[in-house]
């Protein structure tokens, strides 16, 4: 099983001036303040699995999961309700083949974190989704770095080591919300997994009643040797967490 917890800077970033490093500590003030700022909440993720076993681009479709998705007390919580449209009580970080974990908060709070010593350096400007956007490269290294990438189930041992990783923000430059991070992993050349790329966009939903910027969309690819694995996740459906709540994953009937 391969399982990320937790993702060469571009030659063409460039050192920060004080109005980049204004920006950046808005941000970070802001990504810092994020997790903080959530509602208990459900939604509903959908991870769609494929593999390309031989590394020939002959893509082929593992599985479709249907994931309860909580997030209450600042925690996640994943529960695995349907494989393939089929009701399922396996575990979803035993069911096997690639995982990931983390898209709300834990990834933006780890970047940003003072201990992580991300060290940033500018980009340019750009456009996300008609929003003008601030664009920094990051690198966390060795001894700051929280990223737990794991072979197998066992989270202990050879066959899970804590890398470091860089990536790219892309920054809302109104509100200094990250809309988009990527995360690309630095694994010795001796662990069994060779490379992880992975990437959020966060976008605005309604929950109660009130807008929060959530994740809508993630990516990831994994390779061991010649076999690499990708997964797309979508989230959809947020509502506000309740004890008693529950999510249908009947279809709606036909009108």
């Amino acid at each position: 099983m391969l399982f990320v917890v937790l993702g060469a800077v571009p030659l063409s970033a460039q050192e920060l001036d004080a109005e980049e490093s204004a920006l950046i500590e808005q941000t970070r003030q802001a990504a810092l303040r994020y997790s903080n700022s959530l509602p208990d909440f459900i939604c509903t993720q959908i991870v769609q699995r494929s593999q390309d076993v031989r590394g020939d681009g002959r893509w082929r479709t593992l599985d479709k999961l249907t994931v309860k998705l909580s997030y209450s007390d600042h925690k996640e919580d994943y529960k695995l309700m349907q494989i393939n449209g089929k009701d399922t009580l396996q575990d979803y970080l035993k069911v096997g083949g690639s995982l990931s974990t983390g898209e709300f908060g834990t990834r933006l709070f780890a970047v940003f974190d003072p201990r992580s010593h991300a060290e940033f350096k500018w980009k340019g400007w750009g456009t996300l989704r008609r929003r003008k956007v601030a664009r920094f490269s990051y690198r966390i290294v060795q001894e700051h770095t929280s990223f737990l990438i794991q072979y197998g189930p066992d989270s202990k041992g050879p066959n899970a080591i804590v890398v470091p990783y860089h990536g790219e923000v892309l920054v809302d430059a109104e509100t200094h919300m990250v809309l988009r991070l990527t995360q690309t992993a630095e694994i010795p050349s001796t662990f069994p997994i060779s490379a992880n790329d992975s990437w959020v966009e966060y976008d605005y939903a309604d929950v109660g009643g009130k807008s929060f910027l959530l994740p809508t969309h993630a990516y990831s690819k994994t390779r061991s040797g010649r076999f690499v694995a990708e997964n797309n996740i979508d989230f959809r459906d947020y509502r506000k967490f309740q004890i008693e709540s529950n999510i249908t994953f009947d279809p709606a009937p036909d009108k």
